[in-house]
């Protein structure tokens, strides 16, 4: 479910920049953070607005945040460099984008206002069991990808009342980002 919202809300903002380019190849990687995330402004083009709107007129809530991070592990997809920008938005950048904080990301090279790096469209962070977590109904529902097969890895479990943001009774998937991919 949170992967779910989180793909929806970077979705939004990251259409702007898809509609510049023919669907971008997506890198699926396992990476820490090496840099506090900062505020870096809003984009070009606000998303749900057309870039030939006069974005000057336009109230942009999408705010965007960046920070360093080092690939611990490419999965699949689009190569790319051992120590990237992420750039990401706002929605969750006080919880979880902390310097040396692991993620699962899915992201996409973006160039925006003169900047170039991975825009981050979907990702799970670790827990404090350095564990990454998802319901088990979203990974079935996930297109096909190295990030669907490396949770297909690993069992369902029933979230029990001690294990927090799960609600008790949930089935959940759990990886901690070595596993070896399935065909």
């Amino acid at each position: 479910m949170r992967g779910a919202v989180l793909a929806l809300c970077s979705a939004l903002a990251f259409a702007p920049i898809q509609a510049r380019a023919v669907e971008p190849e997506r890198s699926f990687l396992l990476v820490e953070v090496t840099s506090p995330a900062k505020f870096v402004g809003f984009p070009a083009v606000c998303p749900g607005t057309s870039p030939d709107e006069n974005q000057e007129e336009i109230v942009c809530m999408a705010e965007l945040y960046e920070a360093r991070v080092k690939v611990l592990r490419h999965l699949g997809g689009a190569p790319t460099n051992r120590r990237l920008k992420i750039r990401f938005t706002a929605h969750s950048f006080s919880a979880v984008w902390q310097r040396n904080v692991r993620f699962l990301i899915v992201a996409a090279p973006f160039e925006d206002k003169g900047s170039a790096g991975q825009f981050a469209l979907d990702w799970d962070w670790e827990d404090e069991d350095g564990l990454f977590c998802r319901d088990e109904d979203d990974v079935i529902q996930e297109e096909a990808s190295p990030l669907k097969r490396l949770y297909a890895a690993r069992p369902v479990k029933v979230a029990s009342s001690d294990i927090d943001d799960w609600p008790e009774g949930s089935r959940i998937i759990c990886v901690t980002g070595n596993e070896v991919l399935s065909d």
